[in-house]
């Protein structure tokens, strides 16, 4: 195995959680449309993880989100050093 395909398949769940920057999202596809067997092992992991969301959907009873929502409302984030909804980047 080339080194090039052993780290393409090191970042495919990264890649997959788009948990990286657009630099490097760029590298993974680059790589993907030229070397088929990473390509053929990329499409088996998107596609398993695709299966595991769907069939892994539970529903919240509705009391609970009450709850969870009071508690919030009260007591407010517990953790304020780490914003939730800022993005990493690996670039």
């Amino acid at each position: 195995m080339k080194s090039n395909c052993r780290e393409t398949q090191e970042k495919v769940y990264r890649y997959l959680d788009s948990e990286m920057g657009p630099y490097r999202r760029w590298q993974v596809r680059r790589h993907l449309r030229r070397c088929p067997p990473c390509t053929d092992g990329f499409s088996f992991e998107s596609s398993l993880k695709q299966r595991v969301q769907k069939g892994c959907v539970d529903d919240v009873p509705e009391e609970l989100l009450t709850r969870i929502k009071a508690f919030l409302g009260q007591n407010g984030p517990t953790d304020t050093s780490v914003d939730p909804t800022a993005g990493g980047s690996d670039v």
